[in-house]
């Protein structure tokens, strides 16, 4: 049996898109709770349907899982929108440069919506940035300043620093918009001063474009 895990921190930040999706999703199979909180018993067999990273790490520990994305690709009973050739960057995750089903997937969607992708260099299996969880910074500069901060996560070192590292990302965008499919990588990329959309809004229709 599929089971839905809706993601708490895209909940938080785009209720009005995650209201949408659960809603249809209750209609094609159990609902479930926090990955981290939910405690129901599961069979064998059941399979998590999730598309937040984070609760892909939890769930896989005890659970067989499939993205939300390739899901919704085979599905063709949910209406999704017409964006009329709307040309988007893509923002690959880097948690996902190991996933080739999901890049498949994503792709698929927003063909299907009529999205012209424009691809960044370092995408799909050479994704290398997800929000203030990782970055690979190419200036020599903040190479330096990354090296010094002796193995800290991003989010835990100077402000001015995060920043820098945000900003370096977002002047990689070319159009007016980036697409993400990832709750850090649509906030690195606004914090470092782009316009950036995730996935699952553009799919429900509640991007503010």
């Amino acid at each position: 049996m599929n089971i839905y895990f809706p993601s708490c921190n895209f909940t938080k930040a785009s209720p009005e898109a995650a209201k949408k999706i659960r809603a249809w999703m209750r209609d094609q199979m159990p609902v479930a709770g926090c990955c981290r909180l939910d405690k129901t018993p599961r069979a064998a067999d059941d399979t998590a349907i999730y598309f937040c990273q984070a609760c892909r790490e939890v769930l896989e520990d005890h659970m067989q899982t499939r993205s939300l994305w390739e899901f919704l690709d085979e599905s063709s009973d949910f209406p999704l929108p017409d964006y009329n050739g709307l040309r988007m960057n893509l923002q690959d995750c880097w948690r996902d440069r190991a996933h080739p089903e999901i890049h498949a997937a994503v792709r698929s969607l927003l063909h299907k919506m009529h999205i012209d992708v424009v691809e960044l260099d370092a995408n799909r299996e050479k994704a290398d940035f997800c929000g203030n969880l990782h970055a690979e910074p190419k200036a020599p500069d903040l190479q330096a300043q990354v090296a010094a901060q002796v193995g800290r996560p991003i989010w835990e070192m100077p402000a001015a620093l995060e920043a820098a590292l945000m900003r370096e990302q977002a002047e990689k965008i070319t159009e007016r918009w980036a697409v993400t499919y990832c709750n850090r990588c649509k906030a690195g990329l606004q914090t470092g001063g782009a316009n950036a959309v995730h996935l699952l809004e553009l799919i429900t229709g509640t991007a503010a474009l």
